[in-house]
C-alpha cells in the first residue's frame, strides 16, 4: 500500500481522475452498447449463467438447462455433477443474483469495479518496478483508455475477474521478490489459488514461476534454506486456495482434480486443426471420428478421451501443429487472423461489427512495440524484478498455442503489458528522456 500514501496533492487528483474516467466510460458503454445479445444466445455465458442459477435453486454443481451448441456437446453429462468451469465466477453470480435477481446490469457493473481495482494494482507495479510515479499514471491511463475492456464487461465471463486476479499475484510476486518477505509469498501464494479457481491456468503457472522466483533469490544472495522455503510455501498455499475445489472434485469424481474438464476439448480443438465439421446440424471444431467415442460417457472420462486423443494428434501430426502454431499466438495477441472470421474478442456480443477488430490489433500492437523498446533499451533492475511479468507472457503464450487462441486469451496480461509498455513510451518522451537523464 506505500505505492498510494506518498503521493503529492497533483499526483492523487491525477490518479483519482484517470480511475474515474476509466469507470465512468466503462458504465456509460454498459448502458449505450447497442449490440447486446442475450445470454441465452451465447455459449461460454449460458454455462456460467446456468451454474450459477442453479446454485441458487439447489440442482448443485451441474449444467443442467444448456440449449444449442453446448446441450448438444454434453449430451446426456449435463445430469451429473459438473467440473466443466472452475467454481469462483459462478459462486459470484450465484451471490449476485441471490441479492438482486437475475441482473445483468449488476454483473456488469460489478465487472467494471473489477476494471478499478486491476488499475490500482497496475498503479502499484509501475511504481514498485520502475520507481516513477508519471510512468505508473501512465500505465494506468493505458488501462482505463483499452477498449477491449469496455466490451469486456458487458458479457457473462470470467475473464475480468481473471484479469483482475492474474495482475494482483503478478504484484504480490514482484513485490515478494523485491522486498523477500515470507509474508508475501503466502499472499502470492492465496492470490495464485483464487486465479486458478477462475481459469485453471494459474494452477500450472506457480511451478515456473515458483522457479524464477528462487533464481532471483539466489541472486540476491538469500539463504538457500529460506530461499527455497518461500516458493514452496507459496505453493503450499496455493494448495490451500484451491481446496475447497480439490476436495469437492475428490469426493465427486474420485480423484485429484485441480482443473476442469473442459480442457479436454480445449486441447483437441487447440491441437486439431479445425475444419469447423457439421454434426447434426452443430457446428464444431472436434474431429468427426472424436465424436462417437465420448458419446455415452461422463464428463471426466470424456476429458480423458479428448486429451489423450489430442496427444495422440500431436504426436502424429507435429508438422501441421508447428505450421499452425505462429498464427495462433498472432491470433491471440492481435486477432489478426481468419479476420471475418474471429471477432473482437470472440464475443458474440460484437460479431455484427468487423472494424471492432481493430479495437484490439491496433491497441496490443502498440503495446508490444513500446513494451519491446523498453526491454531492448533500457537496462536496469526492474528486468530482474519485472520476471514473473516477463515469464508470465512467455508462459501463457506458449500455453495458449496448444489451446484454441483467440483475443480474449490475452486479456489477463495486459494490465502487466502495459506497465513495461508504459515505461518504453515515456523514456521516449522529452520529459522522460530528462528524468533519466
Amino acid at each position: 500500500m506505500r505505492a498510494f500514501l506518498d503521493l503529492t496533492r497533483s499526483q492523487r487528483n491525477w490518479l483519482i481522475g484517470i480511475i474515474l474516467f476509466g469507470f465512468i466510460a466503462r458504465v456509460a458503454w454498459i448502458f449505450v452498447m447497442p449490440y447486446y445479445v442475450p445470454v441465452a444466445e451465447q455459449s461460454d455465458p449460458q454455462e456460467y449463467n446456468q451454474l450459477a442459477k442453479n446454485l441458487i435453486d439447489g440442482t448443485g454443481y451441474r449444467l443442467t438447462g444448456l440449449t444449442g451448441h453446448f446441450a448438444f456437446l454434453m449430451g446426456d453429462r449435463i445430469d451429473e455433477p459438473s467440473a466443466r468451469r472452475p467454481p469462483l465466477y459462478p459462486v459470484l453470480l450465484a451471490a449476485i443474483y441471490s441479492i438482486f435477481g437475475e441482473r445483468y446490469r449488476v454483473v456488469f457493473l460489478v465487472h467494471c469495479l473489477f476494471d478499478v481495482l486491476t488499475m490500482l494494482a497496475v498503479f502499484a507495479i509501475g511504481r514498485r518496478l520502475f520507481g516513477s510515479i508519471n510512468v505508473a499514471l501512465i500505465a494506468t491511463g493505458l488501462m482505463a483508455l483499452y477498449p477491449p475492456f469496455f466490451q469486456q464487461n458487458i458479457v457473462i465471463m470470467t475473464e475480468g475477474l481473471n484479469m483482475l486476479l492474474t495482475t494482483l499475484y503478478l504484484w504480490a510476486a514482484i513485490e515478494a521478490i523485491s522486498e523477500p518477505r515470507i509474508w508475501r509469498f503466502i499472499v502470492t501464494g492465496l492470490l495464485l489459488g483464487a486465479a486458478a479457481l477462475t481459469r485453471p491456468e494459474a494452477f500450472y503457472f506457480a511451478v515456473p514461476l515458483s522457479i524464477v522466483m528462487l533464481a532471483v533469490l539466489l541472486a540476491q544472495k538469500v539463504q538457500l534454506k529460506r530461499a527455497i522455503l518461500m516458493p514452496v510455501l507459496m505453493l503450499l498455499m496455493m494448495l490451500v486456495a484451491d481446496s475447497p475445489w480439490l476436495i469437492r472434485n475428490a469426493v465427486v469424481f474420485d480423484r485429484f482434480f485441480p482443473g476442469t474438464t473442459l480442457v479436454g476439448t480445449n486441447v483437441m480443438e487447440g491441437l486439431y486443426i479445425p475444419t469447423q465439421d457439421e454434426s447434426k446440424g452443430i457446428l464444431t471444431s472436434l474431429p468427426p471420428y472424436v465424436l462417437p467415442k465420448v458419446e455415452g460417457t461422463t464428463e471426466m472420462d470424456a476429458n480423458d478421451i479428448l486429451l489423450d486423443e489430442a496427444i495422440k494428434f500431436l504426436f502424429k501430426h507435429p508438422v501441421s501443429y508447428i505450421k499452425a502454431a505462429p498464427g495462433k499466438v498472432i491470433k491471440m495477441w492481435l486477432n489478426a487472423t481468419d479476420w471475418r472470421e474471429h471477432y473482437f474478442l470472440y464475443y458474440p456480443t460484437t460479431n455484427r461489427n468487423h472494424y471492432i477488430q481493430y479495437s484490439l490489433l491496433i491497441p496490443n500492437l502498440l503495446l508490444l512495440v513500446f513494451a519491446c523498446i523498453a526491454m531492448i533499451r533500457y537496462r536496469g533492475r526492474w528486468l530482474i524484478y519485472s520476471s514473473p511479468i516477463l515469464l508470465a507472457i512467455a508462459f501463457f503464450t506458449f500455453a495458449e498455442t496448444f489451446l484454441v487462441s483467440v483475443g480474449r486469451h490475452s486479456v489477463k496480461l495486459i494490465p502487466a503489458l502495459a506497465v513495461i509498455s508504459a515505461y518504453g513510451l515515456y523514456r521516449m518522451l522529452p520529459v522522460g528522456k530528462e528524468a533519466a537523464d
